[in-house]
């Protein structure tokens, strides 16, 4: 044997001896690793240890297609969502300390116009509720109808020409008692229209020395402006409705659509669910669900990573 293919020899010899035997545990590892990434590099997730078997489940390949398309535009959109909301949060706190120092401005004011007719219109309202008390101390029921009754007979002897002096008197009476009850209706209704105009006076003092009532700002509208509603809907008022609202555009769906085939999908997915291709579910449905609960659960982490809302 020439030197140099006696020297190989003995280097491959030394390695072999200074090599450990691999066991058939180690084998089956190496093996189901390398088997794991040749299923990937194929497009094909590898089994999880703890995969959860089934023949078929409620959503398409379509379905967790659409909750990818919108998780995969929270995790677009969500780090600069979070920081511009951070700022109109800043904002709106900045606003709503300087309305509630207007206000307590202004409710100091309108206090101090109110102290000044409050005696006018404790008399006024005095005056009002004795009146009403009159009144109703002058309505007896029973006398007035009595009263209405004997005048109205009297009434018509009187026109008959059989009209006695008591005749007269009865509906003497009757008119006296009338005038009375309007009389006191008259003081009531006075009294009551002192009291409205003492309180127009007072909210047109209010309004002239203390100007308008301060508004709070609104989260999102009045203090900074956030995005209009996914297709039209209602603004948001916070970074997760926006993101929300976003996703859900990206997906194709109403809000309350995407929440719920989101919350499926990443059941299935967390659970780690494998549809097993065969009578219940075609084998290139199974492969693509699999697929795409695989990429469900990676956006899932990757929110979770990004601190984005789910």
């Amino acid at each position: 044997m020439p030197s140099r293919l006696l020297a190989i020899s003995m280097l491959g010899a030394l390695a072999s001896a200074s090599m450990p035997s691999l066991s058939h545990a180690q084998l089956g590892k190496l093996t189901k690793k390398a088997t794991g990434a040749a299923a990937n590099a194929a497009g094909v997730p590898a089994n999880p240890t703890n995969a959860r078997y089934v023949k078929k489940i409620d959503m398409t390949s379509a379905q967790i297609a659409a909750v990818n398309r919108g998780m995969a535009k929270a995790l677009e959109i969500g780090p600069a969502t979070i920081k511009k909301w951070e700022k109109i949060q800043e904002a709106h706190d900045k606003a709503m300390a300087d309305y509630e120092k207007k206000k307590q401005k202004y409710d100091a004011c309108v206090e101090s116009e109110k102290e000044k007719a409050q005696a006018k219109m404790d008399a006024a309202n005095k005056r009002s509720d004795q009146a009403g008390e009159r009144v109703q101390k002058s309505v007896d029921t029973t006398t007035i109808m009595a009263q209405a009754q004997a005048a109205q007979a009297a009434a018509e002897r009187v026109r008959n020409g059989t009209a006695t002096a008591a005749d007269r008197q009865a509906i003497a009476d009757f008119q006296k008692t009338m005038a009375g009850v309007q009389g006191n209706s008259n003081a009531m209704m006075a009294a009551a229209q002192d009291a409205n105009a003492i309180q127009q006076a007072v909210a047109d003092s209010i309004k002239q020395k203390c100007g308008g009532e301060p508004q709070p700002p609104t989260l999102g509208g009045g203090a900074g402006g956030g995005a209009g509603g996914a297709g039209g809907g209602a603004a948001p008022t916070s970074a997760a409705e926006e993101i929300r609202q976003e996703a859900a555009k990206a997906a194709g769906e109403s809000e309350k659509e995407y929440q719920e085939e989101k919350e499926k999908a990443m059941g299935y997915a967390l659970s780690h669910t494998q549809v097993q291709g065969g009578s219940d579910t075609s084998d290139d449905e199974a492969k693509a669900i699999n697929n795409a609960l695989a990429q469900t659960s990676d956006l899932v982490g990757q929110l979770n990573k990004a601190n984005v809302p789910l």
